[in-house]
């Protein structure tokens, strides 16, 4: 899992204060099921029986916890561990299976982050761990690795195939809509501890540059997550899959009450692209893009790359993409439709393109090539200064 450098702070209370507040705390959340016995009482129904602990499944403080305790039971089955195996030793993530049908792809496929199977090839066998019970021991099956996109590069989702289709579980649905406040779970294998459970609330939704990492519209919840936690699925109330945990801000390397998720939306985008081409590779055009106040330009595309290809010309304003109008956005939200639509095609597949130049409108279609090999950079790291809060900006990105 990604860490990136955030700002710590802590908040101590003494002994006293604290065992006071967890009464005070306890005292509260019993409130709504004392007044539920109270009005039942009251009512005075035939056949009313006060309830306790010992009485099982009709205590009130279990009917209100029921539908947590029904979601998690209905989707840990879908929830796995994945274990890839490389020189440097073993690396341990999550994964789900994902209703992949839905968006054109045959067969159980299981979702993940790219980052935890991009050290290996497509084809190459990994274990996957299957949930059978409460005893926190997965059965281990064999699984290949199907199509990863570059974690480096915004695109950091991955697919993995069971060897043998009839263990699969049930594919679990996406869903786009998340709002601020929203009540979300994680399930995942924290540090090696199988199927951990951890609740949180949406924080922040359409986070694009955390430090300096780049990233493509991640949602923040302050579910608790930690490495192992990679490539699980984060769900709304109704059991359907909003994310994919992906990456924490940290100072410690745990844990701190941030964390970021791969929106659905992009697992869909990702599943289109599969079904398409069979892999999730990343298609460039070799201009850079940039947001201005008026719009999403297209600048310095590289001679005899794909854009220059296609006659684009450095200026170039982009009205629309593949049909998808860019006009009326704001800047920012158009540069990122640009860059999500581009990112999500394979070298080879093309793009249409409707721009503005000199007042006219030009309609081009650029066949999409591949990443160049990044050139190595011998000056040595800088240092990480410490974080400091700043406003978030968006820049150019060349793709």
């Amino acid at each position: 899992m990604t860490t990136i450098r955030a700002a710590l702070a802590l908040s101590l209370l003494p002994a006293a204060a604290l065992a006071q507040s967890a009464d005070s705390q306890f005292s509260s959340s019993l409130g709504g099921a004392r007044e539920l016995v109270a009005h039942m009482r009251a009512l005075k129904p035939s056949g009313f029986v006060q309830t306790t602990q010992e009485t099982g499944p009709n205590d009130p403080l279990l009917l209100m916890q029921k539908p947590m305790l029904d979601l998690i039971r209905k989707v840990e089955p879908s929830v796995t561990v994945l274990v890839t195996k490389d020189g440097d030793g073993e690396a341990l993530c999550t994964g789900f299976f994902v209703d992949a049908r839905a968006e054109g792809v045959s067969g159980p496929i299981v979702a993940t982050n790219s980052h935890c199977v991009e050290m290996r090839r497509v084809g190459d066998e990994i274990e996957l761990g299957l949930f059978d019970g409460n005893d926190n021991r997965p059965k281990f099956v064999k699984a290949r690795v199907a199509a990863y996109g570059d974690s480096k590069a915004a695109k950091d989702l991955a697919f993995v195939r069971l060897e043998d289709a009839s263990l699969a579980r049930r594919p679990l649905p996406l869903w786009d809509k998340l709002d601020v406040g929203e009540q979300v779970v994680a399930i995942g294998n924290p540090r090696g501890f199988f199927f951990s459970v951890s609740q949180g609330i949406v924080s922040a939704l359409d986070r694009s540059q955390i430090e300096s990492e780049f990233v493509l519209s991640a949602d923040q919840t302050d579910a608790a997550v930690n490495p192992g936690n990679s490539g699980g699925p984060l769900f709304n109330m109704w059991g359907s899959v909003v994310g994919i945990n992906a990456m924490i801000s940290s100072e410690s390397g745990g844990f701190e009450g941030l964390s970021f998720t791969v929106p659905a939306r992009f697992v869909r985008l990702a599943l289109r692209q599969f079904a398409r081409t069979g892999n999730l590779k990343i298609g460039v055009m070799e201009t850079t893009i940039a947001a201005e106040d008026s719009g999403v330009y297209l600048r310095k595309p590289v001679a005899d790359g794909p854009a220059a290809a296609a006659g684009v010309k450095d200026g170039d304003r982009v009205l629309a993409v593949d049909g998808r109008s860019l006009e009326g956005m704001d800047p920012a939200d158009a540069l990122e439709e640009l860059l999500a639509t581009v990112k999500y095609m394979s070298p080879g597949e093309t793009v249409a393109l409707s721009l503005s130049r000199g007042g006219k409108t030009l309609e081009l279609r650029v066949v999409l090539g591949a990443p160049k090999p990044a050139r190595p950079k011998w000056a040595p790291l800088p240092k990480l200064a410490p974080a400091r809060p700043r406003k978030p900006k968006k820049s150019a990105y060349f793709i």
